[in-house]
């Protein structure tokens, strides 16, 4: 019996767990040693939960007392087989833990949704004799059973607001290419681009109040305003426009991750974060610039020092002040959020130029960390896909409060340096007052990944969280995935920099630090979808490979993560269809795809000096392609839903308590439907992106979940990857490929034959490599 077939016949956990520790009697005294006699020292006690061997919670610890009383409440979505919930009480010692006694809950007492509460021995020592006893509450609550069939999180932090408006962006730039034509707005007027960092500029200038900027990266010498309209907008440079503002009176405050290797060391600017260079430009003029790290209180501070150099914050937002709108007078607030740093590198559009704009449009902002050997004068540049948003409305003023609790939290010292937001100057009731809003108002909902460790909490909205070591912990993103997931009706669209999780599910190495349930989750929506006998689709688009050369040691063992998910995800469907007797291959309804630029010889300008020999950049001068960085953060659900922002589908951004992340999740309640097919913005702007991907607009593209469209993206795809590959350079306006990884009609997931097991131009292995070397929390 395989692996497989032993899971198969556990009890199946899909819901929302509960759980309540509530306290523990009669302990066992583990701290005996010799050194902690004098002081009185008795069990810290701590509780670890899992399902299995995946872990749930971890509560506080309550030092010196036998008797502890947690009464902490969790609230977790699952889906799991297992046995047993296992519980485990630890008593915490000044470096490391070690185990008091667990005992056991069997699942089969769970899955029928009725609570289970009670007193538990504690079984110790390895005869598993009874010492003292612990107090807790379960309660599973099946899919439906909590009436989770909203577009939005009924138990979360910040609660949906109605009467946004929303501005979706693909890119810093977006022209107006003849890739959209046919693509239409909700109202049937062509589709109309939108310019990202134009719109950026112009919310800045016009700000006079206040600005509030943080990134992952925030860098001062770039220009938001590119080509023929810099003759228009000649003030666009980052840095100097943010000290202008501030000289003029606006309130401008600067918050960027302090990255531990800008700190001095061999490291130093290795991730390009440009965090102290920004910090000493704004220092000493009006700008108020502070370099925060990602701190963590803990025992020694040891715990404290691995987050801060590892962990980031990784939130991308822009807060300005504008009119109103209601001819009061008064101000409102809008805020940008999304993947899109404003740093180097990330100024891109569709078109996804390797070479010709060298000199033009990224003439002092060549970005290249992908191919070694590369110049601003050799090229090629790093092409950048991503994906962004403005929020106007009541929601922005959420964006904003984000900002501010982080600034408060991290920033004692500057906390009255932020704008006060009075009633006298500001509507912060105002709705998004644009008239004829195609396809409606927006609702939004402000989702976050952050700890009280790196802002202040609203002690009104705590029981919305849960919580690690007793420090709250917001995971509202990974939350609001699930939910979208379990709703879908018809199709998913994912585009993400990362996809790799739910390690517990994987065939090998599930002792990885990834345990979040996007994966397995979309794996048992596609399974019910065939059980249901119902047409389904989930599209996911990644980078080619991680950024940096995709040979290093961290760049492998991620390509290794991500082909264990995917392993996985197709061989549990394939043996539903199996089990059902159906004969569609497991691609029928999951797809992986990546984005790639090809160009011809007349792309290349003739002023282009030849690039080392021997090089990456003479490899693809030779070639001309490039894979085209994937670095959205974005789901579509039914063309419904939409989730833009700064998380990865990794455990760094989904766990809530690795990476800070923010993101919205928006949909508009009122638009207008054809058939099955809402036709608000969500999916004037799906049919664009994938126009832009794909080449150019085709109908059937209208309905992602239909066979035909399904059918139409592999022809156009495949077409791609033959274009890609060929030995001959040949200019094609499409982007998108399928993963370079072969399916079985089994499940198997394999390379493709020589020499496609290693990526075009690399040595790199498709499938990646276990590193055995990394910190196990790095590379997830």
């Amino acid at each position: 019996m395989s692996l497989l077939d032993d899971e198969d016949s556990l009890p199946f956990l899909h819901g929302t767990l509960k759980i309540h520790v509530i306290e523990a009697a009669d302990l066992p005294d583990t701290d005996t040693a010799f050194f902690s006699i004098d002081r009185g020292d008795a069990t810290d006690a701590f509780v670890i939960i899992s399902l299995g061997e995946t872990p749930l919670l971890k509560t506080a610890y309550i030092p010196n007392n036998l008797n502890p009383r947690w009464n902490e409440k969790f609230s977790l979505p699952v889906c799991h087989r297992a046995s047993s919930l296992k519980v485990m009480i630890r008593d915490r010692e000044h470096v490391g833990d070690q185990l008091v006694g667990t005992c056991l809950i069997s699942t089969e007492e769970l899955v029928d949704g009725e609570p289970v509460e009670g007193w538990y021995d504690v079984l110790v020592g390895a005869g598993g004799d009874v010492q003292g006893s612990i107090h807790i509450m379960v309660q599973l609550f099946p899919i439906g059973s909590l009436g989770e069939d909203n577009n939005y999180l009924t138990d979360c932090y910040f609660e949906p607001k109605a009467d946004n408006h929303v501005v979706l962006y693909m890119n810093a730039e977006t022209p107006q290419l003849p890739v959209f034509d046919g693509v239409t707005e909700p109202d049937g007027s062509p589709y109309s681009t939108t310019r990202c960092w134009l719109d950026t500029y112009r919310a800045i200038c016009n700000a006079e109040k206040l600005i509030y900027v943080t990134g992952w990266s925030v860098y001062t010498k770039i220009n938001l305003v590119r080509g023929d309209d810099a003759l228009y907008y000649p003030d666009s440079n980052v840095g100097e426009l943010l000290k202008r503002k501030a000289s003029e009176g606006v309130r401008v405050c600067v918050m960027t991750w302090n990255e531990k290797s800008n700190d001095g060391g061999m490291l130093e600017g290795v991730l390009g974060t440009h965090d102290e260079e920004t910090f000493n430009y704004f220092n000493g003029t009006d700008v108020i610039c502070t370099n925060v790290p990602r701190s963590k209180s803990s025992w020694l501070g040891l715990g404290g020092q691995f987050v801060g150099s590892i962990y980031t914050h990784h939130q991308k937002t822009i807060i300005c002040d504008a009119d109103a709108g209601d001819g009061s007078g008064l101000k409102r607030l809008i805020a940008f959020i999304g993947g899109i740093d404003i740093t180097d590198g990330r100024y891109d559009t569709p078109e996804f130029h390797l070479f010709k704009t060298l000199s033009t449009v990224h003439s002092g902002d060549f970005y290249q960390n992908c191919t070694v050997g590369t110049t601003s004068e050799t090229g090629p540049r790093q092409p950048w896909q991503d994906i962004h948003a403005l929020v106007m409305g009541p929601t922005a003023v959420d964006i904003h409060d984000n900002f501010a609790d982080r600034w408060w939290h991290q920033n004692l010292r500057l906390r009255d340096s932020l704008y006060r937001l009075s009633d006298e100057e500001f509507n912060l009731d105002c709705t998004s007052l644009v008239p004829g809003e195609m396809g409606g108002p927006w609702t939004v909902q402000l989702l976050r990944s952050i700890t009280s460790d790196s802002a202040a909490l609203s002690q009104d909205r705590l029981e919305f969280l849960n919580r690690k070591y007793g420090c709250p912990m917001e995971d509202s993103i990974m939350r609001q995935y699930v939910n979208l997931i379990r709703n879908a009706k018809s199709f998913i669209y994912i585009e993400n920099q990362y996809f790799l999780g739910s390690t517990f599910a994987w065939l090998e190495d599930r002792e990885t630090n990834s345990p979040h349930i996007v994966p397995i989750e979309i794996v048992e929506k596609i399974i019910k979808k065939v059980e249901a006998g119902e047409r389904f689709h989930v599209y996911v688009t990644i980078p080619m490979y991680p950024e940096g050369d995709p040979a290093s040691i961290p760049s492998q063992e991620i390509l290794r993560w991500q082909f264990r998910t995917q392993e996985m995800m197709y061989k549990r469907i394939s043996r539903a269809l199996e089990r059902l007797g159906l004969d569609n291959h497991p691609k029928d309804f999951l797809s992986f795809y990546c984005l790639g630029k090809r160009e011809s010889a007349e792309d290349v300008p003739d002023d282009l000096i030849p690039p080392a020999p021997g090089s990456g950049a003479e490899m693809v001068r030779y070639t001309l392609r490039h894979p085209i960085y994937v670095h959205s953060k974005l789901l579509v659900a039914d063309d419904e839903y939409i989730i833009v922002g700064s998380a990865n589908i990794n455990q760094r951004s989904l766990g809530g308590n690795r990476d800070s992340e923010i993101c919205m999740g928006g949909f508009q309640p009122n638009c207008t439907y054809d058939g099955a097919v809402p036709m608000g913005a969500v999916h004037s702007f799906r049919t664009a992106l994938w126009s832009a991907h794909l080449g150019g607009y085709d109908p059937v593209y209208e309905d992602p979940g239909s066979p035909e469209c399904l059918e139409r993206v592999r022809e156009v795809t495949e077409q791609f990857w033959e274009i890609y590959t060929d030995d001959e350079p040949v200019f094609s306006p499409i982007h998108m490929m399928p993963y370079p990884l072969n399916v079985s009609e089994t499940g198997d997931v394999t390379v493709l034959d020589s020499p496609w097991d290693t990526f075009p131009d690399t040595i790199a292995p498709v499938a990646g490599t276990k590193s055995w070397s990394l910190p196990a929390k790095l590379t997830t």
